[in-house]
């Protein structure tokens, strides 16, 4: 009977080794594994929590990061009507995400309110500069005439901003167009029946000037239609010479 029973002994034992040990093995290099490897490569202990720097300049927000051990980086650039030139708009990861300490944070910045280029309108037709400035979204605001020596007429012979120079989107813009080389004489246009806008732009092309404008009651015009001008038309004046008209308005109340 003690053969038999060291015999079955003998045989557990070589039976459990073969479970026992690689179970034990894998005890061992699972605790290595947990304890040793993982927190070095992740390392354990060193989480910071990201701040938030969104509203904040660039520059605060790069010493900002560099005060918690993480690293800013500027992935993009947009314009943002909400925000200023060089103010931080959003951040990726977010704010108050536990990180590694050295983790890059991505920040995109504005770059103001959105701009365009001033194209170059001298030497374009009146037309065509009236189509530039509509194409880049500008306001053209005002239309000056003017002889010039230089420039054929009907031709843009200056712009109130210069080319190339980076403004907001509907920032007002003057030109001037040419009225061609000076006329030997100046000759009064007529006026009567048209809008004091309208009147004003021929005087300009005429080489002559508004004057005085006086305000009349009649219902029967629309309000700023000229009535009567100073000088005949079809006087023959010096350049430059002012032309006063009296133009019409509506009754009110108190007339």
């Amino acid at each position: 009977m003690s053969l038999i029973r060291n015999i079955f002994q003998l045989f557990n034992w070589e039976v459990s080794k073969y479970i026992l040990v690689p179970i034990l093995l894998f005890l061992i290099l699972f605790l290595i594994f947990n304890e040793i490897i993982m927190p070095i490569y992740t390392r354990h202990g060193q989480a910071v929590e990201v701040p938030n720097v969104v509203e904040m300049t660039y520059e605060g927000a790069r010493t900002l990061m560099e005060q918690n051990d993480l690293e800013i980086v500027e992935s993009a650039k947009k314009f943002d009507e909400n925000y200023r030139a060089g103010i931080v708009i959003s951040q990726n990861p977010q704010a108050f995400t536990q990180v590694k300490k050295g983790r890059r944070i991505y920040v995109i910045v504005s770059k103001g309110e959105p701009t365009v280029e001033i194209p170059r309108l001298i030497g374009l037709s009146e037309q065509n500069a009236i189509f530039e400035i509509n194409r880049v979204k500008l306001e053209l605001r005002n239309i000056h005439y003017e002889h010039s020596d230089h420039y054929l007429n009907g031709v843009v012979s200056d712009q109130s901003i210069l080319a190339g120079s980076e403004v907001k989107i509907g920032e007002p813009i003057d030109i001037v167009v040419s009225l061609g080389r000076f006329p030997d004489n100046f000759i009064v246009p007529y006026l009567v029946g048209r809008s004091l806008n309208d009147a004003n732009k021929v005087l300009q092309q005429a080489g002559l000037v508004l004057g005085d404008v006086r305000y009349e009651m009649a219902d029967q015009l629309l309000p700023e239609t000229i009535i009567s001008q100073s000088i005949a038309p079809n006087t023959e004046v010096n350049r430059g010479q002012a032309i006063h008209v009296v133009v019409s308005k509506l009754p009110t109340s108190e007339d």
